[in-house]
């Protein structure tokens, strides 16, 4: 029976360990490839130190092509605050308040906040690329020929932790800076739809 048991055990270790990830040999393709992942859900942690004011929150990201929900809460719960896609633009819903509605994401944190983030470019920068539409410059890339760091819209970026998801290396934790603002997101699952 301790055979067994001993067995089952190897077995989920060896099932469980992480995958070596692949060198990527053309980034072009990689590229490509991680634009056209526009479905994904992702759980994990997000932190954020600014000059005035510090903490974190489990995060729930569902994204269908341009349609998201993002959905932040503090510990045990509290403090739940959930922007998700509208037919006529962004909403915000908190906990006992009404609930707030811009044109864009960027124009609600803005509204709300006063901090101007790049919404937009974080769909593409969680997937470990840079955003298409805005200049950018990597600054280095991990032995794998992934990003590891990236200057884009005032930010810089730095990668880790990647993690072979399907076909692609994602990143499982990555830390955005700008001027005294700084974000960081570990990520601890990724769930990809079905092929």
């Amino acid at each position: 029976m301790s055979r067994i048991l001993a067995l089952t055990l190897m077995l989920l270790v060896v099932g469980c360990a992480r995958q070596p990830l692949q060198p990527v040999e053309d980034w072009e393709r990689h590229q490509a490839a991680a634009q056209r992942l526009n479905s994904w859900q992702l759980s994990g942690k997000l932190g954020a130190r600014l000059p005035d004011n510090s903490g974190s929150a489990r995060l729930r990201w569902h994204q269908d092509q341009s349609d998201y929900r993002i959905d932040l809460s503090g510990p045990f719960g509290q403090g739940r605050v959930i922007i998700e896609t509208t037919d006529s633009g962004v909403r915000l819903r908190q906990g006992g308040e009404p609930p707030l509605e811009a044109a864009s994401a960027e124009a609600l944190m803005w509204q709300t906040t006063g901090w101007r983030v790049p919404v937009a470019e974080l769909t593409y920068w969680v997937r470990g690329i840079p955003a298409p539409d805005s200049r950018h410059r990597v600054l280095e890339r991990t032995p794998q020929g992934l990003l590891k760091t990236l200057r884009q819209s005032g930010w810089t970026l730095h990668y880790s932790d990647y993690e072979a998801v399907g076909l692609l290396p994602l990143p499982g934790r990555i830390v955005a800076e700008r001027k005294d603002t700084r974000l960081t997101l570990i990520v601890y699952d990724w769930s990809l739809p079905e092929s």
